[in-house]
C-alpha cells in the first residue's frame, strides 16, 4: 500500500479532488496565482512532463536546500498544483514521488492554451496505476540521470541543454522516415538529452538498465538503433550516442560481451558506465566506448571525439551526389541537360528492394557490413 501526503490509503488521492469543472479549476488556477513563483510553475511542468519526481531530484534542480525543497513542495501539493505518494518498501521508507495534481494540470493547459491537454495524467485511476507499477524504480532511475547532469551543471559548469522523456524522445523520431513499417523498428530509448561543456555539445540517447533485462535481450535493441542510425544518414545527420548505464561493473562487463558481439554494434556509437547517477554525475569520466580502442573511459562531452561516426562517409557520399542532381538540374533549366551525371539513389516513390523497405531509403549498410 503506498502512502499519501495526508495518510489516506491511495495515495493519488492527494491534493484538490479530480471531479471539478472546467470553470472551478480555472477559478482554482486564478486563486493560486498570487502565491505563486516562477519556479513554482517550473516544477510543475516538469513534473507533468516527466510524469513522476522525487524530492531529491526537484530539489538538485531547482533549490540549493533539501529543506526548502520539502517546504516548498508541500505547499504546492496543498493548493491541488501536485499531488504526492510514498511507495512501499521492504526496508525504510521511500522518498516522496510527485506527480501532477488537477490545478497544475489546469493552470500548464491554460498556459498552453489546451485545457485537455494535462488532464489525462491526473485521472486517478493512471496515478494509482503509476505508484503500483513495477517500473517505477525504472522511471526514476532514468530520471535521476538527467537530474544528475543538471545538478553537475550547477555546481560545477555545463549545461543539460535538453532533456526529453521516453514519449518525447519517440515522437522525435516521427518524421525521419516517411514509412510506418520503418518507424515501427525505431527503438525506445529512456530518453534523450544534449550534454553542452566548453564550447561543445554531445547529443545522445539513454538506455537505463535496472537489471531486469537479460544481456542477449538488451543486444536485440541494437536492431532498432541500426534501423535509425540508417535512416538518419539518409537525412544527412548523426545519430546520437547511445548511452547503456548500468548499476554494476559486473553487469556492464556482461552487456558489453553480448552488445560488442551483436551484428548491427559496428554501425552504432555506444558507450557504456556502471555508475549511480544519485551519487556519480554521468558527466564525468565515466563512459567507455564499445568498440574503440580508447583503453580508457572518457567524459560524456568527449564521446563524439572518441566514437567515430560510422556513417560518415556514407553520408559524404550521399551528399555529393545531391549535389550532381542539383547542378544537373540547373543546367537543365539552361538548356543544357547532361544525361551522363549520376542520379543518386533515394527514396523516391518509385524506390523498391528490401532495403528501401527496412530503411526507408538506400541500402544504408555501414562499410564492411555484409547483406543479410
Amino acid at each position: 500500500m503506498t502512502r499519501s501526503s495526508n495518510n489516506h490509503p491511495r495515495g493519488a488521492g492527494t491534493g484538490a479532488g479530480i471531479g471539478t469543472s472546467a470553470a472551478r479549476d480555472e477559478a482554482a488556477v486564478l486563486s493560486v496565482s498570487a502565491h505563486l513563483t516562477d519556479r513554482d510553475r517550473e516544477l510543475t511542468r516538469l513534473v507533468g512532463r516527466h510524469r513522476v519526481l522525487t524530492t531529491d531530484q526537484l530539489a538538485a534542480l531547482r533549490f540549493s536546500s533539501l529543506t526548502t525543497a520539502r517546504h516548498r513542495l508541500s505547499m504546492l501539493v496543498r493548493l491541488g498544483l501536485l499531488r504526492r505518494f510514498r511507495p512501499r518498501r521492504e526496508l525504510g521508507s521511500a522518498p516522496w514521488h510527485y506527480v501532477l495534481g488537477p490545478v497544475g494540470a489546469a493552470m500548464l493547459g491554460q498556459e498552453d492554451r489546451d485545457e485537455k491537454k494535462w488532464l489525462p495524467q491526473v485521472r486517478a485511476d493512471r496515478q494509482l496505476a503509476l505508484e503500483r507499477s513495477q517500473r517505477l524504480g525504472h522511471i526514476t532511475g532514468a530520471s535521476w540521470f538527467f537530474v544528475a547532469l543538471a545538478r553537475h551543471a550547477r555546481e560545477h559548469g555545463g549545461e543539460l541543454a535538453e532533456w526529453l522523456n521516453e514519449a518525447e524522445t519517440t515522437l522525435s523520431f516521427n518524421s525521419a522516415s516517411a514509412w510506418s513499417e520503418v518507424r515501427s523498428r525505431f527503438p525506445n530509448p529512456d530518453g534523450a538529452g544534449t550534454w553542452a561543456e566548453d564550447h561543445r555539445q554531445v547529443r545522445f540517447l539513454l538506455e537505463y538498465d535496472t537489471g531486469s533485462e537479460s544481456a542477449p535481450v538488451l543486444a536485440r535493441k541494437l536492431d532498432g538503433y541500426e534501423a535509425l542510425a540508417s535512416t538518419l544518414a539518409w537525412n544527412d545527420q548523426v545519430c546520437p550516442v547511445v548511452l547503456f548505464c548500468f548499476t554494476s561493473p559486473r553487469r556492464e562487463q556482461s552487456a558489453r560481451r553480448a552488445l560488442a558481439a551483436a551484428r548491427e554494434a559496428p554501425a552504432l556509437r555506444i558507450a557504456t558506465a556502471a555508475l549511480d547517477p544519485r551519487l556519480t554525475s554521468p558527466a564525468g569520466p565515466a563512459w567507455l566506448p564499445l568498440l574503440t580502442r580508447t583503453g580508457h573511459q572518457v567524459p560524456l562531452i568527449d564521446l563524439d571525439d572518441a566514437i567515430p561516426d560510422p556513417w560518415l562517409a556514407y553520408r559524404q557520399e550521399q551528399a555529393r551526389k545531391r549535389r550532381q542532381v542539383a547542378e544537373r538540374d540547373r543546367m537543365y533549366r539552361d538548356g543544357q541537360d547532361d544525361d551522363d551525371d549520376p542520379i543518386p539513389e533515394g527514396p523516391a516513390p518509385q524506390a523498391s528492394g528490401e532495403a528501401n523497405r527496412r530503411h526507408g531509403g538506400p541500402d544504408h549498410r555501414a562499410p564492411g557490413r555484409t547483406a543479410r
